[in-house]
Order: structure tokens, then sequence, then C-alpha cells
């Protein structure tokens, strides 16, 4: 018996990702931040015919699909292939758990697309570098939300509070994390696409705005580097995304308000929604936060679920070193 035909079946490598939360408020489609959890799995193992392919999705209800060229988690998986230059040697099988839900505005379709990286990379003994990965899920994105978009997947890999500040070429900075940040995150039991929320967005902006919604981001980072946990809920404003969004989302406005009064930092719209989350500095201040959040939308009759959380790792190989 020959050494390759040995070695097969190949062992699975077991990655995971976690959630993210995107914009910050000003900081639409360049930043993001990972949360501990929840999140998505991925195993894959490396297989004899070149090509992706992937043989059972479980956690999604049967909604999406396995055909490689439409499930963000291959996409991401073939655009690594093809940018190391092996696409046509080496072949990769992937099983997929999602942990998130669709459409939440937590980075579903990323957090597949970089769990799914990881366990391919181990699987297949290739050395990726995290930009590259980066650039490869951004591939998953644009085929899942119709734009590359990296606010998600930047995180999911990296962990902790990024600023994209460049996408040609990519540039990634990570950004300092307050001890003391609390996050009091919840998703309604409603759904928004990606797509959809995108097509609500204004097409021009005016120049006073614009100013306004900069100046605020540079405030943001500055108080991220100082740790000025007021100043930072000071600038999650956002009046130029969030306010084309809102409509999406049922009593996402009373919510908000009812947050803010109760003393949150600050409390907007994660990524494209519906998910939203209110700052808070202390774990017990976004545990009440939380519930106000959960009473606010099952009034408005979209009751859902929340965690409290803070910023966490990004992706990580579970499973046991194949050596």
């Amino acid at each position: 018996m020959s050494d390759d035909q040995r070695a097969w079946p190949h062992p699975w490598v077991e990655a995971y990702a976690p959630a993210t939360v995107s914009n910050l408020g000003p900081g639409f489609d360049c930043l993001g931040l990972a949360v501990h959890g929840p999140g998505d799995t991925v195993r894959a193992r490396r297989r004899r015919q070149p090509g992706v392919v992937l043989t059972k999705i479980t956690g999604d209800g049967g909604r999406l699909p396995l055909a490689a060229d439409q499930n963000t988690a291959c996409v991401a998986v073939t655009a690594m292939l093809e940018r190391a230059g092996v696409a046509d040697t080496l072949g990769v099988e992937l099983e997929l758990d999602k942990g998130l839900p669709l459409g939440s505005g937590l980075g579903s379709s990323g957090a597949s697309a970089c769990a799914a990286l990881l366990a391919a990379a181990g699987a297949l003994d290739l050395h990726v570098g995290n930009d590259a990965m980066i650039e490869a899920a951004r591939a998953g994105e644009a085929v899942a939300c119709g734009s590359p978009h990296p606010d998600n997947v930047a995180p999911a890999i990296l962990g902790g509070i990024v600023l994209i500040a460049a996408t040609q070429p990519l540039r990634v900075v990570s950004l300092p994390v307050p001890e003391d940040l609390w996050l009091a995150i919840y998703t309604p039991g409603c759904e928004v696409k990606t797509a959809d929320a995108r097509a609500v967005l204004p097409h021009q902006v005016g120049l006073d705005a614009a100013v306004r919604q900069s100046a605020r981001l540079a405030l943001l980072v500055h108080a991220l580097h100082t740790g000025d946990l007021a100043l930072l809920g000071e600038a999650i404003v956002d009046e130029l995304v969030e306010p084309a969004r809102a409509h999406l989302i049922p009593g996402f406005m009373d919510a908000k308000i009812n947050a803010i009064e109760a003393g949150a930092l600050a409390c907007t719209i994660s990524g494209a929604g519906p998910t939203c989350f209110a700052l808070a500095s202390s774990n017990e201040q976004a545990v009440a936060l939380l519930e106000i959040l959960d009473e606010s939308f099952t009034h408005s009759g979209v009751s859902g679920r929340g965690q409290v959380d803070q910023v966490g790792p990004g992706a990580r190989v579970t499973s046991k070193p194949l050596h």
C-alpha cells in the first residue's frame, strides 16, 4: 500500500469564527469588532479530487445552499486556493454548523467564511497570512451580501476592534480595547437581508453631514486609545446610515430611546441589522440594558434573543493539532 493510500481518509480539522458587530456608529464599512460568542463552526478534510465541496450544513433550517459557487464558505476557500495557486491540485471537503442566525447583522456569512478558511488551511497544511484570509473571506461576502465589505471578516479573523484603513491594497489596523467595555447585544425576531439594507442607503450625502460623521469617527478612535468610555459613547452617533435603515427594524427607535434613557453609553444598529447593541461600562449595566432591549422589542411584536458580551478573540482552530 502506498503512502498516499495510507493517508486517506484524512482527519477532520475543525475551526470556529465568532459573531461580529460592525459599523459601530460612524464607522460604516470600516469598523468592526469580534465578540466571544456565539459563532459558526466548520470542519474540513482533504479530499482526493481538486476543488471545494460542502457536504453538510446544520443549524440553518435548510435555507443555505450546498453548491460551491453559492455558499460563502466554499467561495472563500476557493478564493484562498486560487490565490495560493493550488486550486487545480488540492481539494477539500467542508461541513458547516451555523451557530449564528441568518440575516442578523452579526456577520453570519463572514463567520462561515472565516471558519472555513481556517479549517481548510489546517486540513491542507497551507500557511496563509491574515491579510490573504481576509481577502478570500471578502470574496465570500461578495456572493452572500452583494458587496465584498471587510468590516465583519477582518475582526472575525483578527479579533478585537479593527479599522479598515484601506481596501486597495488592504490595510487593517487593530485598535485598543477598553477592559471595562461591555455590550448588550440583541437580535429581534425579524430578518433584514444585507442586500436590502444596502439598497436603502443614500447615494449622496451633504458635505456638512459628511464632515460631522468623519469627526465622530476620529473621536471614536481617540476614545478607544484613551479608554474614555463616555467619549466613546458620544462618538457613536450615525446620522447617515442608521436613519436610512431604522424603519427596517420594528421597534428599533423605541428600543434605542429606552436604552439611552436608562444610561447606555450608546445604542445603534449592528451591521445591516436587525441586531442592535448598547454599550455599557459594567456587566451589571449591560445586563439591565439587555432586559430593556428585550422588553422594547417584545412590546413591538418582534421578541428575539440577546447576550451580554465583551470584545473577544478572532477565529481559531478548535480541533487537536494534526501533528
